[in-house]
C-alpha cells in the first residue's frame, strides 16, 4: 500500500528532519511508529498523505508517487491523517458540519454525508454532539471529532499521529477498538504513538531515532530492549517492565509486552509454582542483561529532597492517614470551591428544559453527556498549602473549566470561587490571584509568542513593573528551576526547540511570575517517555521546593506517583476524593466513569480475578507487585 524509498526531507535545507527512511507497508497492516519527540515521526507521516513531499528519494500510496501535483487528491482520498493537536484541524463551527467538511468535498450525496457523520460520530463515542459547537468542547472531545471526520471518509488509510494524547483511558481504549476494527476490515493503520501499551497491539513496530529508523520489528522482538529503548528516549511496556522484575528476582518468566497474555501467564505459574523457580535473581530463562530501573517503593512526593519518607497521604475528611503528620494542619485553604456550578450555555433554562425531553434511548459511549446543562456542578473542594492535588476525569469531566476558575479566568455561574481567602467574584481579588495562582494550560508551548527565549519568560514579570535587573534575575531563575541555561537558550527563538523544551520555556514564564501555586494542565501529553518522566521529575522537585502544585491528568500512574490527593471528577461533580490508595481502591467504580487504575495495581487486580493469592487492597508498583509475586510464582506462599 504504502512504500518509502530512501526519502530524505530537511525543513530548512540544512538539518535532515529525515535521513533516507526505506520502509513498506503492506496493504492491511497495522504498523505503529515510535521515537523521540524530534525523531521524524511526524515528518514521516506528512509524507503518506502529501502534506510533504521528499527532497529526494520517493513516496508511493497504492502505486501513485506523491510528489506528483496531478494524483493529490487521490492520495489524500486514500489516506486519512489525524493530527496531535485537534485544534489543527477542526474548521467548522458545528461538530456534524466538521465531521461532514471531507465526504463533502469527495462529492458524496448528502443523504450519505448524513449517514457517514452519524456513524463516525457514534463509532467514537459522541452521539448526539452533532449540533454542538466545537469549540466549546473538551480537548478530548475535539480530538474525537477530528478522527471522526477522517472515518466519515472510509480511507483506505487510517494515520493518526499521537491522536491518544488527550483521551481519558477509556477514550483511548475506544479508540484502540475502533483501529482493530477497521484493521480486521482490511483497512490499513498506521499509528504514531508514546503510549507503548498501544505499541503492543501493532502487527509490527518501527522506531525513529533523528530521521532514521533505528528499530523495525514484531512487538515482541522489539519492545523488550529495555537499553536500547532507552537511549532513543523510550520505554518498555508495563507488562514487560513487570516480567523483567520478576526475572531480576529469580522468576523464570520471559519478556511480555501485552498485559493480557502476561496475566494468562502467570496465573498459570502460579497454579504450577515450581515451574516458575529461577535460580537467582537475573538468571531465570526470561532475564535480560538490558532491563532498566524499576520504580521506587515509595511516590517521590513522599519523599523528602535528601530521600526519607515525607508526611504521608491524607483521608477524604482531611485528616493526616493513620502515623502520618499532617504538615498543613490549621492552615487554612489557598483555594476553595463552594457549591460551585458552570455552564458554557447562554441559556440555561433553555439547555435544562431541552435535556428533560425524550433521549430517544442515545448514550454517549465514551463517558460523555450531549445533553449536559453543567460542565461543573456543584463542586465543593479544598485546596491546601503544600500540597500536590491530582485531578482525573474523563475526557468532559469539567477538569479543565475547574483550573480555569483557579485563577479567575472564568467565574462560577453558582457558587463561590476563594483564593487565600478572598472571593474571586471582586474585581481586585480576581486581578491579585492572577500572580498567585499559576496557570499552565495544555500544550503550554502554544503559549510562546515571543522572537527570543528570554522575551517570553521575561513577559509576565515585566507587566508587573518589576525593574529591568530584577526581571532578568527572574528570567534567569525560573530557567534553572525548569533545567534550561539562560546563556545557552536565552537568545534562541523558542520555536526552534524541541517539544519537551518549549514546554519547559512556557513552564518558566509562569514561574517567573512567582506564584505561590501552580496549576498545570495535562502537562506530560504528547510527550515521550523520556521528556515524560523529565517533566515529572520536574514537577515534583518544584513540589518538594514548598510549591502547592494541582495536575490534571489521564494518566493514572503519574496520580499515583507524585499525588497527596487525587480527585476525580464525573460528569462536572467531584465523584471521590482521597489518597491515591484510597481513590485506586475501587477499579470498578473508576472503570464505570471511563477511568482506570495504575498499571501495576490494574494487573493485580487482573491476577486477583485469575485465583493468584495477591493483595489488591494495598497500592502497589511495579517492584512492590514483583516483590509480592516471586514468592507465590516460586512456590513459596499459595
Amino acid at each position: 500500500m504504502i512504500v518509502l524509498d530512501d526519502v530524505s526531507y530537511s525543513y530548512d535545507g540544512r538539518t535532515p528532519a529525515l535521513d533516507g527512511v526505506s520502509l513498506r507497508i503492506p496493504d492491511g497492516e497495522f504498523l505503529c511508529i515510535l521515537g523521540g519527540n524530534g525523531s521524524g515521526k511526524s515528518t514521516l507521516a506528512k509524507h503518506l498523505n502529501a502534506l510533504l513531499v521528499p527532497d529526494a528519494g520517493t513516496v508511493l500510496v497504492d502505486g501513485i508517487d506523491t510528489s506528483d501535483p496531478e494524483y493529490v487528491y487521490d492520495v489524500r482520498a486514500r489516506v486519512g491523517y489525524v493530527f496531535q493537536n485537534p485544534d489543527d484541524q477542526l474548521v467548522a463551527t458545528l461538530v456534524a458540519d466538521d465531521v461532514a467538511f471531507g465526504p463533502e468535498n469527495l462529492g458524496l450525496d448528502p443523504a450519505l454525508i448524513g449517514e457517514r457523520c452519524e456513524e463516525s460520530l457514534d463509532e467514537v463515542g459522541l452521539t448526539g454532539f452533532g449540533r454542538r459547537e466545537a469549540h466549546a468542547l473538551s480537548g478530548g472531545q475535539k480530538q474525537r471529532v477530528a478522527i471522526a471526520g477522517v472515518l466519515a471518509m472510509h480511507p483506505e488509510v487510517l494515520v493518526l499521529d499521537e491522536a491518544s494524547s488527550m483521551l481519558d483511558p477509556r477514550g483511548r481504549a475506544g479508540l484502540m477498538r475502533v483501529c482493530r476494527e477497521l484493521h480486521g476490515q482490511g483497512m490499513t493503520v498506521v499509528m504514531i504513538t508514546h503510549d507503548m501499551e498501544e505499541a503492543a497491539l501493532a502487527d509490527r513496530v518501527a522506531v525513529l531515532h533523528r530521521g532514521r529508523i533505528a528499530l523495525e520489528g514484531a512487538p515482541l522482538d522489539v519492545l523488550p530492549r529495555a537499553s536500547e529503548l532507552a537511549h532513543l528516549n523510550l520505554a518498555v511496556p508495563h507488562a514487560c517492565r513487570l516480567s523483567l522484575a520478576l526475572a531480576e528476582r529469580g522468576v523464570a518468566v520471559g519478556p511480555e509486552v501485552d498485559e493480557g497474555a502476561l496475566v494468562d501467564r502467570l496465573a498459570q505459574m502460579a497454579a504450577h509454582p515450581a515451574a516458575g523457580a529461577g535460580t537467582g535473581a537475573g538468571e531465570g530463562a526470561g532475564a535480560r542483561p538490558d532491563a532498566v530501573d524499576l520504580d521506587p517503593a515509595v511516590p517521590r512526593s513522599q519523599r523528602d529532597p535528601g530521600g526519607a519518607p515525607a508526611p504521608g497521604p491524607r483521608s477524604d475528611d482531611g485528616a493526616p492517614a493513620p502515623g502520618c503528620a499532617d504538615p498543613a494542619a490549621g492552615d487554612a485553604p489557598c483555594l476553595r470551591f463552594d457549591h460551585v456550578s458552570y455552564s458554557y450555555e447562554r441559556s440555561v433554562r433553555e439547555r435544562a428544559r431541552r435535556r428533560r425531553l425524550p433521549r430517544r434511548g442515545r448514550r454517549a459511549a465514551w463517558g460523555s453527556d450531549p445533553d449536559a446543562v453543567w460542565a461543573l456542578h456543584n463542586v465543593d473542594l479544598a485546596v491546601r498549602p503544600g500540597e500536590l492535588l491530582g485531578l482525573a476525569g474523563h475526557t468532559g469531566s469539567g477538569k479543565s473549566t475547574l483550573i480555569q476558575h483557579m485563577n479567575g479566568l472564568v467565574h462560577p455561574t453558582m457558587g463561590r470561587v476563594a483564593a487565600f481567602g478572598a472571593d474571586l467574584a471582586g474585581r481586585r481579588a480576581a486581578a491579585d490571584v492572577k500572580t498567585r495562582v499559576g496557570l499552565v494550560l495544555q500544550y503550554p508551548e502554544h503559549q510562546l509568542f515571543a522572537q527570543t527565549v528570554s522575551e517570553d519568560v521575561a513577559f509576565g514579570p515585566r507587566n508587573l513593573g518589576l525593574p529591568a535587573d530584577e526581571v532578568g534575575a527572574r528570567v534567569r531563575a525560573a530557567l534553572d528551576r525548569v533545567g534550561l541555561s539562560v546563556d545557552e537558550l536565552g537568545d534562541r527563538s523558542p520555536f526552534t526547540l524541541s517539544g519537551g523544551q518549549q514546554r519547559r520555556v512556557a513552564l518558566a514564564g509562569v514561574l517567573a511570575m512567582r506564584p505561590e501555586v501552580l496549576v498545570l494542565d495535562e502537562p506530560t501529553a504528547g510527550l515521550d517517555p523520556a521528556a515524560h518522566r523529565a517533566m515529572l521529575d520536574l514537577v515534583a522537585r518544584l513540589h518538594a521546593q514548598g510549591l502547592t502544585v494541582i495536575m490534571a491528568s489521564h494518566d493514572m500512574d503519574d496520580l499515583a506517583e507524585l499525588c497527596d490527593r487525587v480527585a476525580v471528577l464525573n460528569e462536572g461533580s467531584v465523584l471521590r476524593l482521597g489518597s491515591p490508595a484510597e481513590v485506586f481502591s475501587d477499579g470498578e467504580a473508576l472503570r464505570r466513569v471511563g477511568l482506570g487504575l495504575p498499571s501495576a495495581q490494574r494487573i493485580a487486580c487482573a491476577l486477583a480475578r485469575r485465583g493468584v493469592p495477591v493483595r489488591t487492597d494495598a497500592l502497589h508498583d511495579i517492584d512492590g507487585l514483583a516483590d509480592e509475586l516471586a514468592p507465590i510464582l516460586k512456590g513459596g506462599a499459595r
